[in-house]
């Protein structure tokens, strides 16, 4: 069999089997496939912390190795590696999909979203943000609030460029996180060196640890040891004391059993960082 056969055919597979992670055969519909990704797939900090020492630091994780992820140990990823991916899934259905990068906090390049041209409206899709875009955001409906207990987002059409697109996270109505997304498109290796900035021994996912699980009517969130919980608009903070009682809600609660959440304790720990330590935390 030729070459370019055999790549397609493995292609085709990779993709299938991704799919079949978010529970699908075939194409559902760009609405179900966001809102099947952002719950099935968590936005974790884990797979970065537990990454291998010898592999690439300036580069978004082989798909193979996403999807085993997933499969295999309830991981999911962070900005890059699931908007890019999701990105990379929507192209293999014929979406016409770009992948934006964003400037946050002045940093180039912070942030990694997908914008969908979808029955003539263009579209923010936003499954790496740990935010609760559930769905595909029309760009004609900006600007937009979205509540979510604590914390809303704000949306709207950015002064820098005439396509730019800001979202600003706030926390009881102060402004704590922001990203402009602007063309052009961006290939995945176009965030090599933001990317490396991440890996960096003071950056803020290597020295804390953040899992985010969505389901349909509530969020569970892991941020170091407290378990933050939003359900009806309304947000819950309960402190967790130790790593059995973190294993179990991780296990349990946020319905992630093959997570190695007790290991990524442990490789912060290594870096000199106790989440149990109440300075720390």
């Amino acid at each position: 069999m030729p070459r370019a056969a055999m790549t397609t055919s493995r292609r085709d597979d990779l993709f299938r089997r991704y799919l079949g992670l978010l529970g699908w055969v075939g194409d559902p519909g760009l609405h179900e496939l966001v809102s099947s990704h952002l719950i099935k797939i968590p936005f974790e900090n884990v797979s970065k912390l537990l990454r291998p020492a010898d592999a690439p630091r300036n580069a978004i994780p082989p798909i193979e190795e996403f999807l085993r992820g997933i499969g295999d140990q309830d991981l999911g990823g962070t900005c890059y590696a699931l908007n890019a991916h999701f990105a990379a899934l929507l192209q293999f259905l014929d979406y016409d999909v770009e992948l934006l990068a964003a400037d946050a906090g002045g940093v180039p390049r912070a942030h990694a979203v997908c914008r969908v041209t979808f029955e003539d409206q263009q579209h923010l899709v936003d499954v790496g943000y740990g935010a609760p875009f559930y769905h595909p955001i029309a760009l004609d409906s900006l600007p937009l609030q979205i509540p979510h207990g604590d914390v809303s987002y704000t949306l709207d059409r950015h002064a820098s460029h005439r396509e730019a697109v800001e979202v600003v996270m706030l926390h009881r109505g102060a402004r704590i996180h922001n990203y402009v997304a602007k063309p052009p498109p961006v290939a995945p290796d176009g965030f090599a060196a933001a990317i490396e900035r991440t890996h960096a021994p003071d950056a803020h996912f290597m020295r804390r640890l953040k899992i985010i699980r969505f389901f349909a009517s509530r969020v569970l969130e892991i941020d170091n040891n407290r378990l933050v919980t939003t359900h009806h608009n309304i947000t819950t903070i309960t402190p967790i004391r130790d790593i059995d009682e973190l294993e179990a809600i991780v296990h349990e609660a946020l319905q992630l059993p093959r997570m190695p959440v007790r290991e990524a304790v442990e490789a912060l720990q290594a870096r000199g960082v106790d989440i149990f330590d109440g300075a720390t935390a």
